[in-house]
């Protein structure tokens, strides 16, 4: 049985890596590319930039072995590879023009990865990228860098496949944009924050609305293999409350030193690891600029985490004042604190307590940038 997700390929480099001893195929290239290949039914098309980055991947199915892959009109002029499913064997392609511009098309019966899905199908995901403009939002610098961007999410309901088979339809924000994420019922949550330990090897069913999650795929990219748990918040407010989940809040979204068992996470009072990639979870205590400050409930700027952010950060919210709140998509517009600068003094400490409501922040950085962001606001209001 197999789903979709939206990160499509793992990462450019691996397949980078495998496709080096690629065998050629020749491709005509008529208003879209055709090629054949006896007893394949399924193709993966992949499209590199002139520095080798992946920028493009879809999907494409065939009953007899006869494709027909339609590129996005900005990636035509790209090198392009295919992956055979069946047989895993990866492909360079050789482009030529059709001889004949009116010879009949493709069978509109081949599917495509732009079929319309039954009605007790599951959801397919928004694929990315979505946009004609760019494979992923501006922030990632590279396409490895969106992979494994944490998905927030928003609901989970229980669809029937066309198998028949019993699904859950994950909706999701991730990069930016809204995806529903089909995975199968019986696949277990690999890792899990030592809070909330407990959903380890629970199914996505017991995920629930504002949680944070990372995904990953098969190489071909229409299974999920592995979700980790990362976050979800807490019912009470983490300041005026009393439970203790540690110095960096780390019990929410760590467990044994790692996030979702693969990333470090930014300290208070230290300086930062040199790490490409981290997590930080906090206190929103102030905004300048393009800089973030992050506080712990000693209520410190000076041994606040900094963190940069950029005017295209993806981010997203949520009002957790409100019983039935929605997570929306924002902008760092939404960044804000309502702790009051004269709360800080001189001593650039200020005195947490239940006078004020809180917003929270759990960031992720690349390269100490914040690329995905999620905001949990109006705690104690």
């Amino acid at each position: 049985m197999k789903k979709k997700i939206i990160s499509l390929i793992l990462t450019a480099s691996a397949v980078m890596s495998v496709t080096a001893f690629a065998e050629t195929i020749n491709a005509v290239n008529r208003n879209g590319l055709e090629f054949s290949q006896p007893s394949e039914t399924k193709a993966i098309l992949m499209c590199y930039d002139n520095n080798g980055t992946l920028v493009y991947s879809g999907l494409y199915k065939s009953d007899d072995g006869s494709f027909k892959a339609n590129v996005p009109a900005q990636y035509e002029n790209t090198k392009k590879k295919l992956y055979f499913v069946d047989t895993k064997k990866f492909m360079d392609i050789s482009e030529s023009e059709a001889p004949d511009m009116t010879a009949s098309p493709a069978p509109t019966n081949t599917p495509s990865e732009t079929d319309k899905p039954s009605e007790t199908a599951a959801p397919q995901p928004t694929k990315t990228p979505s946009s004609s403009a760019s494979k992923y939002p501006s922030i990632y610098e590279k396409a490895v860098d969106a992979i494994y961007a944490p998905a927030l999410v928003t609901d989970v309901e229980t669809r029937v496949n066309g198998d028949n088979e019993n699904i859950y339809a994950v909706k999701v924000f991730q990069h930016g944009k809204e995806a529903v994420i089909g995975i199968e019922a019986d696949l277990a949550i690999s890792t899990a924050s030592e809070e909330y330990s407990y959903m380890r090897g629970q199914n996505v069913g017991s995920l629930q609305k504002g949680d944070v999650i990372c995904l990953t795929a098969n190489v071909s990219g229409d299974t999920v293999r592995t979700v980790d748990f990362i976050f979800r918040p807490t019912d009470t407010d983490i300041v005026t409350g009393t439970a203790d989940y540690g110095t960096n809040f780390e019990k929410l979204f760590v467990s044994d030193g790692k996030v979702a068992g693969k990333w470090s996470f930014m300290k208070y009072g230290e300086k930062p690891s040199s790490e490409k990639y981290k997590y930080a979870f906090g206190i929103i205590g102030q905004k300048t600029g393009g800089t973030l400050m992050l506080i712990n409930k000693e209520g410190s700027e000076d041994k606040g985490i900094e963190v940069d952010i950029q005017e295209d950060t993806i981010v997203y919210t949520c009002d957790v004042s409100a019983k039935d709140y929605e997570p929306e998509i924002g902008d760092i517009g939404d960044i804000q604190t309502t702790i009051p600068r004269s709360a800080f003094a001189e001593t650039g400490t200020a005195e947490l307590n239940g006078d004020y409501s809180y917003n929270y922040a759990l960031v992720r950085t690349v390269n100490g940038t914040a690329t995905d962001m999620v905001l949990y606001n109006n705690y104690n209001d």
